[in-house]
């Protein structure tokens, strides 16, 4: 089994003992975007054309979003990379993101610290199945459940936000639109970088 074969959050909660919290957690981080790729990620997010396909969805409108933010706190992008670490428990496949910093041989990540994860088909029910699963294969990965994880779950409009820590998974219960308020979902998720930053800093001191 591999990430994207959990179909239900409940299904991936249930087999490694994940409890539920729900309420709001996420901040703002006042970002500033070049006007033009503003402008250009507005754009795609208004095209018909750029929602037809998983492929289009990622490259035109999260890939962009994510990836500015990545350059702005040099913490890397990694896109569709092979992340194994548990057959038996259908802990392998290729997450559709990952935010990583790179090793130095600069083509391996380590300390994987924001999964994210397309919604296909508007289930963002299977969206976290999906995004949980790759949240405890980070735990697993780095050796360390004290540290934060954190989840995006995203259509490439509309984003949730989520974090693992221990064996206790918040979902925040506000969903963010990028086409309503494209500078409020950059500042939020430029907070979610920078205390991800934090927390690898600390971590590794």
């Amino acid at each position: 089994m591999a990430y994207g074969q959990f179909k239900t959050y409940e299904e991936v909660a249930l087999k490694f003992g994940i409890k539920l919290i729900e309420h709001a957690f996420v901040e703002e981080q006042e970002i500033i975007i070049a006007p033009a790729l503003v402008d250009f990620i507005k754009n795609n997010l208004k095209l018909r054309r750029n929602y037809v396909s998983e492929n289009a969805i990622c490259e035109m409108m999260i890939a962009p979003i994510l990836g500015i933010i990545s350059y702005h706190h040099d913490l890397p992008l990694w896109s569709h990379v092979r992340f194994d670490i548990s057959a038996e428990e259908g802990l392998i496949g290729v997450p559709d993101f990952l935010v990583a910093p790179a090793s130095p041989v600069g083509t391996i990540f380590v300390n994987p610290v924001i999964c994210v994860a397309e919604v296909k088909k508007e289930n963002f029910n299977e969206g976290w199945a999906q995004v949980l699963a790759e949240m405890i294969a980070a735990q697993r990965f780095n050796g360390d459940e004290q540290r934060e994880i954190f989840g995006i779950v995203t259509t490439g409009n509309i984003w949730q936000f989520g974090k693992l820590q221990q064996k206790a998974l918040t979902i925040d219960v506000v969903t963010y639109s990028a086409l309503e308020n494209l500078s409020k979902l950059f500042n939020i998720i430029n907070w979610l970088y920078h205390v991800a930053k934090l927390n690898l800093n600390l971590y590794n001191q």
